[in-house]
């Protein structure tokens, strides 16, 4: 990341300029002894390998090949070259060129009549709208282009547009209309053996689950796409599917927040674009790593490769990201307390991003700033930017639904003004007749006198036809308008009866939270068996994936917190059958040990599952701790999957220690059994069991997450506070902490105090 790196990346480079031009000029010397339009196709083909290698010499190339097109006046190669160049200016984000190229290729071609190049010039000029934000006139381009791939039976084409589709819906929103489109696109790749476009609609797949924070399913198909890329990578050499089936999963790990697994594919992909000389990828994935451990909290490595991100972006005048890079080497000099630094990069920031015109970015960038002055203690400044960050916030929230609605009333107005002008057409149709009627008994009525009562009779005949075609007419406008009416009374109905079901289905759920509370322990009970006691559980649905769980058996008081895979409805029947299992196994069982339970829970989580070691996507089951406490000795004997537990005594946090794997199927098949953990307990200890929802929520001024030690310093600060006062306090900690923000997972806490 320091300058003689960067030196060595330069030297390195600019060999490889070197060789390609002597490369190219070897196979120039070559095409010039063939016909034009052999050396045009030469030239395009040899600009399209340049195009990452060396975007000089690729530019180069295609002006050539359009400037021989043009003295030929050929359709095929003037499109060709066009769409090249147009190519080339979008693989560098110059949108500008690239419209302006994409149009002329798209002129040529309907001047040609050449429909491929057609459909392929709207879908490019779609492409470039899209990342334009222009979604709407993106939209209809790809509809159009869509067409015209069905006339022609262009099954890939098809698919690839389809593609396209799931783009835009994603971008508006629709996730589910996204992921159909997609599928779509899937079933006719597969029925032309087509496995990079199999590949490619899977890895789009995913990311609409991974964005729908459905992780399994967005891990089940980021690992397809994987496989068939990897077959592609070994038959063509070429592992760019690879690099993004990497690059996807260590996002989901990311969004997951499991951090290590997220760096551990980053590396990945930084290897691959080391080696295949992707400098632009290269620079990507150095800012993923460092946005990565600046989420850790390890800010050295972060500012790292962060600032190693930005040098290569700037050789490489890439301004991709820059405005979020900037930004984070910004909040990092603003947490070591360079404040002067952290101002300029995060002022940086906002200029990056206005410049790029990315709503999200200066968004980001507007709170950024207001958090810096908040901590400069100018409150007029944070208060100016925190406007503007809310402004931008809600406006980017309207702008998907606007252009809905917008849609919606368009299509609307569209209806009306074509049945208007029908009407207005026929209108204009009986004036005219009429007229001409008239005109020939005018014009010719002093000349044929005597055919006067014959004219007459033909033009009442003319007339009479004509108003039976106005009343057939009439009829069918009248049908049309009941059509609209039924289809909008249709359309409410259909309004009605989804927000019935919706209806249905929430009281389906309250009724299930109804049957999760009767079977967790019941207030009474929790008084009797351990009178110092609260319990704070924060569903983030109206049903948990976390549970509590207490028995008594043979004078030993039996608890346990756990968190299922999930939450809402998944994670409730995971959690009721966790109860199950558990009353299940203390009841079966003369004596208990805390080891023992949690390996007969794993047996009986994996065979009811039916889960597989080494199948991804199998991985549901629970983190738990569970204690057994001796009333007569006050001996606890302790283990736990992943949850820990703590004890105060004397203002001092005692820690008993998880295994670090889960009731269920571990990413690694083991054998290992869990272990039991002992602690003499005395009076006035307090026992703490909790989830990692409390800890793992966003909040605070820069939207971090609570984490482990503001948690386990609060609980030390309120420990000597009764146990009722400890959970309003908790409760009220949270509430203040989380803000506006959304809840990200359960979460349960309990404490019990001997």
């Amino acid at each position: 990341m320091n300058r003689f790196f960067l030196l060595l990346l330069f030297l390195f480079l600019s060999g490889q300029a070197f060789s390609t031009n002597n490369q190219q000029d070897t196979l120039l010397t070559g095409v010039s002894k063939n016909g034009i339009k052999e050396r045009v196709f030469k030239l395009l083909d040899l600009s399209d390998q340049n195009r990452n290698v060396n975007p000089e010499i690729s530019l180069k190339q295609s002006t050539e090949a359009l400037e021989l097109s043009q003295k030929t006046n050929n359709y095929e190669l003037l499109q060709k070259a066009e769409f090249s160049l147009g190519f080339l200016y979008y693989s560098q984000n110059d949108y500008e060129n690239a419209l302006l190229h994409f149009n002329k290729s798209l002129e040529y071609s309907r001047e040609g009549n050449l429909k491929e190049g057609e459909a392929s010039s709207l879908n490019r000029i779609g492409n470039t709208l899209q990342l334009m934000g222009k979604y709407k006139e993106a939209l209809d381009l790809y509809e159009q282009a869509l067409l015209i791939n069905r006339e022609l039976d262009n099954t890939i084409e098809i698919a690839r547009t389809l593609t396209n589709l799931g783009s835009i819906f994603r971008l508006y929103g629709n996730y589910d209309k996204a992921i159909n489109l997609h599928l779509d696109a899937i079933e006719l790749f597969e029925g032309v053996k087509n496995d990079e476009g199999i590949a490619w609609s899977a890895l789009n797949i995913a990311r609409l689950f991974r964005m729908m924070k459905n992780y399994p399913k967005a891990l089940t198909y980021v690992n397809q796409s994987l496989e068939i890329y990897q077959k592609i990578a070994f038959q063509q050499g070429v592992n760019t599917g690879v690099t993004l089936c990497l690059k996807e999963t260590g996002d989901i790990y990311y969004e997951k927040g499991d951090n290590i697994k997220a760096i551990e594919f980053s590396e990945q992909v930084l290897q691959i674009n080391l080696e295949s000389k992707n400098w632009q990828g290269y620079a990507n994935s150095l800012s993923t790593l460092g946005k990565i451990y600046f989420q850790s909290g390890e800010y050295d490595k972060a500012k790292q490769y962060l600032s190693g991100s930005y040098k290569l972006k700037d050789s490489l005048n890439d301004v991709t990201e820059k405005s979020s890079i900037l930004r984070h080497l910004g909040m990092i000099a603003l947490f070591e307390g360079k404040m002067t630094d952290a101002e300029k990069q995060l002022k940086n920031s906002l200029v990056f991003a206005q410049n790029q015109n990315t709503k999200e970015e200066i968004k980001e960038s507007y709170l950024a700033l207001s958090g810096f002055y908040e901590k400069q203690n100018n409150k007029t400044h944070a208060l100016n930017y925190y406007k503007l960050y809310i402004n931008l916030k809600d406006s980017l929230n309207n702008q998907k639904i606007n252009e809905l609605e917008l849609q919606y009333n368009f299509d609307k107005e569209q209806r009306i003004k074509e049945y208007e002008q029908r009407q207005k057409d026929l209108e204009q149709k009986a004036r005219l007749q009429k007229q001409k009627i008239f005109t020939w008994v005018f014009v010719f009525g002093f000349l044929f006198m005597m055919l006067l009562a014959y004219i007459i009779f033909k033009n009442l005949q003319r007339k009479k036809q004509t108003n039976k075609i106005l009343t057939r007419q009439k009829t069918e406008i009248e049908n049309q308008r009941d059509e609209i009416e039924a289809q909008r009374d249709l359309a409410t109905k259909q309004r009605d009866q989804i927000a019935q079901q919706n209806t249905i289905i929430t009281d389906s759920i309250e009724y299930a939270k109804r049957i999760q509370t009767a079977l967790m322990p019941q207030e009474k009970f929790m008084q009797k068996v351990i009178p110092e006691h609260f319990v704070f559980m924060k569903p983030k649905n109206i049903v948990s994936g976390d549970f509590y769980w207490i028995s008594e058996k043979n004078n030993k008081l039996i608890v346990a917190v756990s968190d299922c895979t999930g939450h809402g409805v998944p994670g409730a029947f995971m959690s009721m059958l966790g109860v199950a299992f558990l009353n299940e196994i203390v009841n079966k069982n003369e004596v208990i040990e805390a080891s023992r339970v949690l390996n007969q829970l794993r047996e009986n989580i994996i065979n009811a599952l039916h889960q597989e070691y080494g199948i991804l996507g199998s991985k549901d089951g629970m983190d738990i701790a569970l204690c057994i406490i001796d009333r007569d000795t006050l001996n606890l004997q302790y283990a736990g999957a992943y949850n820990p537990a703590l004890i105060i005594r004397n203002n001092e946090i005692h820690e008993l220690k998880p295994d670090k794997m889960p009731i269920g199927i571990h990413a690694v098949k083991v054998d290992k059994d869990f272990t039991d953990k002992a602690f003499l307990l005395q009076q006035n200890d307090i026992l703490y069991l909790f989830t990692d929802g409390y800890i793992d929520q966003f909040g605070g001024t820069e939207g971090l997450k609570f984490r482990q030690k503001p948690f386990r310093e609060l609980l030390l600060k309120i420990s000597d506070k009764p146990m009722s006062r400890q959970k309003e306090i908790l409760e009220s900690t949270m509430e203040a902490w989380q803000g506006s923000r959304p809840q990200l997972d359960d979460m349960m806490i309990m404490g019990i105090k001997f």
